[in-house]
């Protein structure tokens, strides 16, 4: 499996992670995953997410950080 694209959100403004994500979306390979690390529940990229058929899983790290994992359904 290739090694994930990482996206670190955490120090941008919204909605440049946002932006970042979409833009990435369409790169994804089958079996190829985002990474995304922010400091907020990124509501308006899950929709994104649900309405384009990508599946993910967030996790809340110790620190608060969201981790999100994106990959094609």
């Amino acid at each position: 499996m290739p090694e994930p694209r990482v996206i670190d959100g955490r120090g941008m403004e919204p909605p440049e992670p946002l932006e970042l994500a979409v833009a990435e979306l369409g790169k994804l390979a089958p079996g190829e995953e985002l990474v995304m690390l922010l400091h907020c529940e990124p509501l308006p990229l899950y929709f994104v997410l649900d309405r384009n058929g990508y599946g993910y899983r967030s996790e809340l790290r110790a620190d608060g950080t969201n981790e999100i994992h994106i990959h094609k359904i």
